[in-house]
């Protein structure tokens, strides 16, 4: 697979996967939210990716979401916006699909 088409799917993963975003929503501080929805925005210029070790790095990413956090019984909405970064490993399944084993993304717990 062409080395761009290996950055558009790792984009399109970390756009499109939830499981990726779990535990940085998870460790947060404050906790005790609900997420509303979230974006994620990536150049590919951002991704790094070395095929034979099958790692990937992101220099640069950004990710936002909606939360509304439950305290006293009355929704608070925030919105949560950081830069990112991550690093990596890949697997290309029987048909081509990029999965993501392993992932270590680095951003700013605090919402506030």
């Amino acid at each position: 697979m062409e080395i761009n088409k290996i950055k558009d799917h790792i984009a399109e993963k970390f756009s499109n996967d939830y499981r990726i975003w779990s535990d940085v929503l998870s460790n947060t501080q404050p906790e005790n939210y609900v997420c509303k929805n979230w974006q994620v925005e990536i150049s590919q210029e951002d991704i790094f990716v070395d095929t034979p070790s099958k790692t990937f790095s992101v220099n640069e990413g950004f990710f936002a979401c909606n939360l509304t956090l439950q305290s006293d019984n009355q929704g608070d909405d925030i919105t949560y916006s950081k830069s990112f970064s991550a690093k990596g490993t890949f697997q290309l399944d029987s048909i081509n699909r990029i999965e993501i084993e392993d992932i270590d993304i680095a951003i700013e717990i605090d919402i506030f």
